[in-house]
């Protein structure tokens, strides 16, 4: 049996749950875990321009999005745990680390937990912040963290949503959203239809088979994550666009500010979007090397 199977890939824990993953790139290539955002998937590389001849991403579904098994009292510091059963299963002896947005908190955890030579380094792309961070109560993060301090009214809307995605076309949904997500010019630009076809399609593979993990991320968001980013040791890089109206720029100063082993990478004129875009290849060629 292959070890990285090509139909459905799916890694089986110790605790006889799955998580799904995705292989982008070439094995050739330093290995790099990608943990997606809010709400994401396995898919959300596929609306990203990558080098595949000089990479390896293996992108893991977080538990309850996908194909990935909900696991009941799931904390943020359990991630890092599962992030090495599935490196050891892969036989993955050392690997990087890159987390968008909402895949953030869960990209530092694993910078704080896995303190061995087996993790190289963390980057960190327009990521969310703790939730007492100055900024985190603004914008579209903002309203996030409001709904995950209301589990049920948060429930009730991320199932209407998930019946919707569900029901309508691709491009119907992708029409409705970029005309009520605030962007800037640069995410503006970035999207046309092909790529918000792919974006719905993310979107809608997170919440597959139902909200669990979509409604437990928004609740942890919203609460402390169990650490203090002052102790983690690891090499951090982050990378910001300095006009993101989803994730404000504070966040970025706030890890300047906090991170002890941390390089800051501000983009003028990139979104919250664009900067994976236009920046991911560079990305993975700072945290292979």
């Amino acid at each position: 049996m292959s070890i990285f199977p090509k139909k459905n890939p799916l890694i089986k824990l110790r605790s006889g749950k799955s998580i799904g993953y995705k292989i982008y790139g070439n094995k050739s290539n330093f290995p790099i875990f990608y943990f997606h955002g809010w709400p994401g998937s396995r898919f959300e590389l596929e609306n990203i321009p990558l080098n595949k001849k000089n990479c390896f991403l293996i992108a893991l579904e977080r538990p309850g999005y996908g194909i990935s098994d909900p696991i009941s009292k799931f904390e943020i510091l359990d991630w890092p745990k599962i992030v090495l059963e599935v490196a050891n299963k892969l036989k993955i002896k050392k690997f990087s680390i890159i987390g968008v947005s909402g895949g953030a908190p869960f990209a530092l955890s694993c910078a704080y937990l896995i303190n061995d030579d087996k993790l190289k380094s963390v980057a960190i792309i327009c990521g969310l912040g703790p939730h007492n961070v100055n900024g985190m109560s603004k914008g579209r993060v903002g309203l996030l963290l409001y709904y995950g301090k209301k589990p049920i009214l948060s429930w009730f809307l991320l199932n209407f949503i998930r019946a919707r995605l569900l029901k309508n076309n691709l491009e119907n949904n992708f029409l409705r959203w970029k005309k009520k997500i605030p962007l800037p010019k640069s995410d503006l630009k970035l999207f046309t239809i092909n790529r918000g076809i792919k974006l719905i399609k993310n979107f809608k593979e997170a919440l597959r088979y139902s909200t669990t993990g979509v409604h437990r991320d928004a609740q942890l968001y919203a609460k402390d994550w169990g650490f203090n980013i002052k102790n983690i040791k690891k090499k951090i890089f982050i990378w910001h666009g300095a006009s993101d109206l989803t994730v404000p720029i504070s966040i970025a100063n706030h890890y300047k500010a906090k991170l002890k082993n941390k390089k800051i990478y501000i983009k003028s004129n990139e979104g919250h979007f664009s900067i994976c875009y236009n920046f991911m290849n560079k990305i993975i060629k700072k945290i292979s090397e």
